[in-house]
């Protein structure tokens, strides 16, 4: 196959490629010769780098048609690509005849390539003095559609509307077919060439790296040429054809130097920058922290590779996260293993938490959180300290002790309760009344006994302590009560009397309002009356005296008469 020499990316119109040596073995699988891997820098940083020059119509049927003789007129032409011989050229012609009408030769190249130039070389030595039109076009949707790419004629405004121009004026029209007369027409060794470059005359063509569009423009799965009839009236020698070239290389996106053949025969390219697919087009698999883009002289963008921690091979790409990163970053890791989860693995899951003696990447970095069962809430804990939900009154990081001011209690739902001091134990034990007591007949008849009395000393027995009292006046008695006016023991537990309630005071006067029946009866002998805290123990007021002397045979309240037996003392 022959090549370009210098395999230059754009050619000129008004000079053809010089065949290359003979030395140049011809086979479409010539490795790359380079001691370095092109695509790399000696030190490992990715560079842009090209698949090798080709001719790509090497080998590949061309495939005949005319307007008259139908589309299948020859499909199965090699002698335009087989191995060409200046010296033994191996010519194909039209068909003499009166037969008029368009030629048409499509060359399938079987992928995407970015063409370079296109060259058609004539079997016949000298200049052609007949009219010439000839149409280049190209499909870049394996023939389904088709672009015009050139056309060449003797008179370009009469045949295609066209001015006769060979550069493009405007950069609007850089990517328009252009018309002009390829006369003269280079001279190669074993005849006449027409060639066409595909960036000659277009102005952003020193960009073309950094030109979206112009490499759109050069790319193509397929090649036609057309020879148009240019009048019934003109009888024009028979078409007579050698070769046919298509100069280019495999579109790999700056991604590859090598384009080989794979199983079925298709040319892919050997993409690298951890790219994929046919044309390099894509990011490998779980290569999508970035989105892709083509590589350029001076930016290889490889694609890069998510940051999952090791704990996931597998990520997508999105955008949204991609811009609130301010563009550096968008991969999502999926499926995050070793109990983690987050955008990039790097939280632990619910009912896990950090293990910070081991790095992040260890696949033992989050461990089960360990909460107590009874004191904390649930089986959750901070991912990032392990510390656990408590319940009320329960501290630590797994919830199993309890907090300072609690101890140890008996239900599963309060497992650590709350310790009184001295005062709060008392308040919460005594529950004093703290509203102003008015003396009248329903607070008379709430308690079972009353009376007035002095106190003259008192001694501790046990958990007991005895008060020496004198009874003074008894306002209200029960029927079975045993007490009377004069001396009498007042019995008093030691937890009640150290709480204050009652609140009694040696050496002062009471009115003493209590049950008959109370939480410990008559105490320590039936014959003994117990204050204890639910008794009332007031400060004597002489103001009451009259007032509770009334109350003597007044009937009770209704919700009253439920109560047990009362006395007064």
């Amino acid at each position: 196959v022959r090549l370009c020499c210098k395999h230059a990316p754009r050619l000129s119109a008004s000079i053809f490629p010089a065949p290359c040596q003979p030395s140049i073995a011809a086979s479409k699988d010539h490795p790359w010769t380079s001691p370095h891997d092109p695509c790399y820098h000696p030190d490992g940083r990715p560079r842009h780098c090209l698949s090798e020059f080709i001719n790509a119509a090497y080998g590949v049927p061309v495939n005949a048609s005319h307007l008259l003789q139908g589309p299948d007129y020859d499909g199965n032409i090699t002698t335009l690509t087989d191995l060409h011989n200046p010296h033994n050229l191996t010519c194909w012609m039209t068909h003499t005849g009166p037969d008029t009408g368009d030629w048409v030769l499509t060359l399938p190249l079987g992928r995407r390539f970015e063409i370079t130039y296109i060259s058609l070389q004539f079997c016949h030595q000298g200049e052609p003095s007949d009219p010439i039109s000839i149409s280049v076009l190209k499909s870049m949707d394996y023939g389904r559609t088709w672009r015009p790419m050139q056309h060449y004629s003797s008179n370009c405004f009469e045949n295609f509307r066209l001015p006769s121009q060979t550069i493009a004026k405007t950069r609007h029209q850089e990517t328009e077919p252009l018309c002009s007369d390829p006369r003269p027409l280079q001279r190669q060794r074993g005849g006449m060439v027409l060639a066409f470059s595909t960036l000659d005359g277009r102005p952003s063509s020193p960009d073309f790296d950094y030109s979206p569009t112009l490499q759109d423009w050069v790319t193509a799965t397929d090649i036609r040429v057309v020879f148009h009839q240019v009048s019934k009236d003109i009888k024009v020698a028979p078409l007579a054809l050698s070769d046919l070239q298509v100069g280019g290389r495999c579109k790999c996106n700056g991604h590859a130097s090598k384009c080989r053949r794979d199983d079925a025969g298709h040319a892919v390219c050997i993409c690298e920058h951890h790219t994929a697919g046919p044309d390099c087009d894509v990011c490998e698999d779980f290569y999508f922290d970035r989105p892709w883009h083509r590589a350029t002289p001076t930016h290889p963008n490889p694609c890069v590779a998510c940051e999952c921690n090791g704990h996931s091979n597998k990520c997508r790409f999105s955008m949204e996260v991609f811009q609130q990163s301010g563009r550096r970053s968008g991969g999502v890791c999926q499926k995050c293993r070793h109990h983690t989860a987050g955008r990039h693995c790097q939280y632990c899951q619910n009912g896990y938490t950090r293990d910070h003696s081991k790095p992040l990447n260890h696949r033992k970095a989050c461990q089960p959180c360990q909460c107590h069962p009874l004191g904390a809430v649930g089986r959750w804990c901070n991912q990032t300290s392990g510390q656990c939900l408590c319940r009320d009154g329960v501290t630590g990081l797994r919830c199993n002790r309890c907090a300072p001011g609690y101890k140890q209690g008996r239900s599963p739902l309060r497992p650590c309760i709350r310790k009184f001091t001295a005062s709060e134990e008392c308040v919460s034990y005594c529950q004093p009344s703290q509203v102003k007591v008015r003396m009248n007949l329903e607070t008379y008849c709430l308690k079972d006994y009353g009376g007035c009395q002095v106190f003259i000393y008192y001694i501790r027995s046990g958990p007991w302590w005895q008060f020496s009292i004198s009874v003074q006046t008894v306002f209200r008695i029960g029927s079975t009560s045993r007490v009377r006016r004069g001396p009498q023991s007042l019995w008093v537990p030691d937890r009640d009397l150290g709480c204050g309630c009652p609140a009694l005071h040696v050496g002062r006067t009471f009115l003493l309002i209590g049950a008959e029946e109370g939480e410990r009866g008559w105490g320590p002998e039936e014959s003994r009356l117990v204050a204890d805290r639910s008794t009332l123990a007031l400060q004597w007021r002489e103001h009451w005296s009259p007032k509770l002397r009334g109350f003597r045979g007044q009937k009770k309240p209704e919700r009253t008469q439920k109560a047990h037996t009362r006395f007064l003392l």
